[in-house]
């Protein structure tokens, strides 16, 4: 009975079980036991705070509920990310889930949290029924070659992110604060997003004299170039155009086979890839707090969100 689910945050044994809940969809490849150090120790994880719901003392339904920060409408709000939301197949369509998401979300309200995010692999309706609303969300790939030449002297230059941390930190919030909605990255969530995936290269786009006109962190998997990260030191489409065209060189030049990924719905991005809704991923959001109303140019804006912010 559906009454029976005791839903509050997870012991760690509880947590253990959660983990070895999701090992069928979420395993990245690992077996059983990598997979749950995996979770157990990652930076990412480690950051949640997991719930569970419970039916006579087994797990049956979890999730991670992550602090995230927020720029709205110029003001810094705070917010939680939603992820690892799993049933148990053998528990499936009693309600569980949105049981749970909508404790935690109470639980964030007391805690005077402005808004919820997620992202969405089981398309946009389930969790539109829950007061989700869905946000742009694009993806789009491209062989190096089908990327134009550079028609500038800038160019990639490859960089430490942690000594330079500052430098990138703010050419991250100027470009993305400039939008209605972004997320906010302040010191603490700076170092766990360059502690995750921690083998992804950062690249600086230089001029000439050295000046920095933005950065791009890129995930290497195979032959792909995936952009997980990137800002720019002004909103013009030239810039962008400037950003990938060097990229597309720098692919090239290492034998790249695609540089893609999610990408924001800009001019550049229109013009020089296909630009293609997510499938899954898809970024979703929700007022937790009477933040005023998330119009179209709000909502449009987050086609900007960086895939290194999916939990």
């Amino acid at each position: 009975m559906a009454h029976d689910l005791d839903i509050h945050p997870a012991s760690p044994d509880e947590l253990v079980a959660a983990h070895r809940n999701v090992f069928d969809i979420w395993s990245k490849g690992l077996p059983l036991e990598e997979h749950l150090r995996y979770r157990l120790h990652s930076p990412s994880h480690c950051r949640a705070n997991w719930f569970v719901g419970t039916i006579d003392g087994q797990v049956v339904v979890s999730l991670g509920c992550y602090p995230l920060g927020f720029r709205l409408r110029g003001e810094t709000v705070s917010g939680i990310a939603i992820g690892s939301v799993y049933s148990l197949r053998e528990f499936r369509g009693r309600g569980f889930a949105p049981r749970l998401l909508a404790g935690v979300e109470e639980h964030a309200r007391r805690t005077r949290t402005a808004l919820g995010v997620l992202y969405s692999d089981i398309g946009a309706d389930y969790y539109a029924a829950l007061g989700y609303q869905a946000c742009p969300s694009f993806e789009g790939w491209c062989a190096p070659s089908d990327l134009p030449r550079p028609a500038t002297a800038s160019r990639l230059m490859r960089f430490a992110p942690a000594e330079n941390l500052p430098a990138i930190a703010k050419l991250y919030a100027d470009y993305h604060g400039a939008m209605p909605l972004s997320v906010a990255r302040d010191g603490d969530y700076w170092q766990s997003i360059l502690e995750k995936n921690a083998t992804d290269e950062f690249y600086a786009l230089c001029e000439p004299q050295g000046i920095w006109q933005g950065y791009v962190r890129i995930g290497r998997k195979g032959d792909d170039w995936r952009i997980t990260d990137l800002a720019l030191a002004n909103q013009s489409d030239e810039l962008g155009e400037q950003l990938y065209a060097a990229l597309g060189e720098l692919a090239r030049s290492n034998g790249a086979a695609r540089v893609g990924g999610w990408l924001s719905d800009t001019g550049a991005t229109r013009k020089l890839f296909t630009l293609t809704p997510r499938a899954t991923e898809i970024t979703m959001i929700k007022p937790l707090a009477d933040v005023g109303p998330l119009d179209q140019s709000l909502i449009a804006g987050t086609s900007r969100f960086c895939e290194i912010d999916h939990v």
